[in-house]
């Protein structure tokens, strides 16, 4: 017993310092231990509208740990990254399989269930959206330096893809508190950062 106990706190520190190593990569601007302080920050106080907190709090931790702007399966990499390692932590299948989906969702932005597990998970992931506007532009930047590699004349019209896509999705926020914290600072910080490209 107690070797199994030794291995695991062993597993738990291992895998804490391989999360540490991802989300501090050199090319990472946005997509970093900040952003996921930011999260926990934002749905804490949220915990008991959630029905499988654990679920969404593991989804937090590793929504992002594959990231690069050169790949378009970002959020697939991380889910299967996260269904290798939560086994290993003794994390129950259907914590696993829900982590899993929740990371997925990410990558539409849209809930694959209608719970609130979902809705404030995704929520919190767009806040940054509704920051005021100095915040929200420091974002900006930080996406583009994310994506340094890519010419302006390109990054533009991706980057106007993925804006007028957003201002398309209604509403942005599905939760209450997020909708009438961030809505509507979040469709003007979109589109000035639209005129400004």
């Amino acid at each position: 017993q107690l070797l199994t106990e030794n291995t695991v706190s062993a597993t738990i520190e291992e895998q804490w310092q391989n999360l540490l190593t991802h989300y501090q990569e050199a090319h990472r601007h946005y997509h970093n231990l900040t952003h996921l302080q930011e999260l926990f920050e934002l749905l804490l106080p949220f915990e008991a509208k959630l029905e499988h907190p654990k679920a969404v709090y593991f989804a937090i931790f590793y929504h992002d740990i594959i990231y690069s702007a050169f790949r378009k399966d970002n959020e697939l990499k991380s889910a299967e990254y996260a269904d290798k390692v939560l086994p290993l932590l003794k994390v129950d299948t259907t914590t696993i399989q829900l982590a899993y989906s929740l990371i997925i969702a990410t990558k539409e932005h849209h809930a694959l269930l209608p719970s609130n597990d979902f809705h404030y998970f995704l929520d919190a992931d767009l806040a940054i959206l509704g920051a005021n506007w100095e915040k929200y532009d420091a974002y900006a930047k930080a996406i583009r330096q994310e994506y340094r590699h890519v010419p302006n004349i390109l990054y533009r019209r991706g980057r106007k893809k993925v804006l007028q896509h957003l201002l398309q999705k209604t509403p942005l926020y599905n939760t209450p508190e997020f909708f009438e914290r961030f809505e509507a600072q979040a469709r003007a910080n979109i589109k000035m950062e639209l005129k400004l490209l």
